[in-house]
């Protein structure tokens, strides 16, 4: 008659009986005789074991990954975690191994799978070190740029292209679950340090109020000189000097016909007291 017990949580089950206990029976074995294409081989195995240890041991005289097995017993595919006894397997019981295509072809593609996350996860740690390494030095060229300080062109540059290549690394990497998860973290972490650098290099190209170039400040000052001398051209022609006379229109003919006879009448007076040259000819 077997006996129960109750285990932690309530859980019931039969009682365990102790190893030291003399009255426990040995566990009997069985050989159980597998054939597996043209080879036949005798496994002697303890009659309570299960079909998944009978796999596990056959793995090691065949070769075969335990999950690619198919044991059929009494024309009956059985499971892992069936029974030997409970199955009826006796001793010299035949059972027939068979290959399962569709259980490799899982295992394979689960293999494939667990290799991609690994090495996916491999890629994001390696690309994670060196964005920590570069991440340094962007926070420390953020915060020159921030104190007011000029940051080197060429360090500015160099850094963005090292972050670039980075990120195109993170962009190659196929990830699954927390892999994946990592590499979109880095991505945009590397995208703000990025733009971070980018403004450092817009505000190194702007002008600063106390470094003009005397170019800037020739178009500055520029402007300013053209409207003092509008102003000075303004000024000169509203002055009194440069106003024009008004013309005066008379219509008195009289009075200018005896100012124009009395100007001939000078020149005729003075004409005819000028002393004559005399001229001597030579004849021929």
């Amino acid at each position: 008659m077997k006996e129960w017990e109750v285990r932690p949580g309530g859980l019931l089950v039969q009682k365990r009986v102790p190893e030291a206990d003399p009255s426990a029976a040995p566990v009997p074995t069985v050989c159980v005789k597998v054939k597996h294409g043209d080879a036949n081989h005798e496994i002697r195995i303890g009659s309570q074991a299960t079909f998944g240890e009978l796999k596990k041991v056959l793995s090691a005289r065949t070769g075969l990954h335990p999950s690619d097995m198919k044991l059929v017993y009494r024309d009956k595919a059985r499971e892992s975690n069936e029974f030997l006894d409970t199955a009826g397997v006796k001793d010299k019981s035949k059972v027939v191994l068979v290959e399962d295509p569709v259980a490799q072809a899982k295992r394979l593609l689960e293999m494939r799978k667990s290799d991609m996350v690994e090495r996916a996860a491999r890629s994001v740690s390696a690309v994670t070190l060196q964005v920590d390494r570069l991440a340094a030095k962007a926070s420390a060229l953020e915060a020159i740029a921030n104190r007011g300080g000029r940051v080197a062109e060429n360090d500015v540059t160099d850094l963005i292209d090292s972050l670039m290549n980075e990120l195109i690394k993170l962009d190659a990497v196929v990830a699954d679950g927390d892999a994946k998860l990592q590499r979109r973290m880095q991505m945009k972490r590397v995208q703000k340090h990025v733009e971070a650098l980018d403004a450092i290099k817009i505000k190194n190209s702007l002008p600063r109020a106390n470094g003009q170039s005397s170019r800037q400040q020739h178009h500055r000052i520029q402007p300013q000189r053209q409207e003092q001398m509008q102003q000075k051209r303004d000024s000169q022609q509203t002055h009194p000097r440069f106003l024009q006379q008004p013309a005066v229109v008379t219509k008195n003919w009289e009075t200018f016909d005896s100012l124009v006879a009395q100007s001939t009448s000078a020149t005729t007076t003075a004409a005819s007291s000028a002393p004559r040259a005399s001229l001597d000819w030579e004849l021929f």
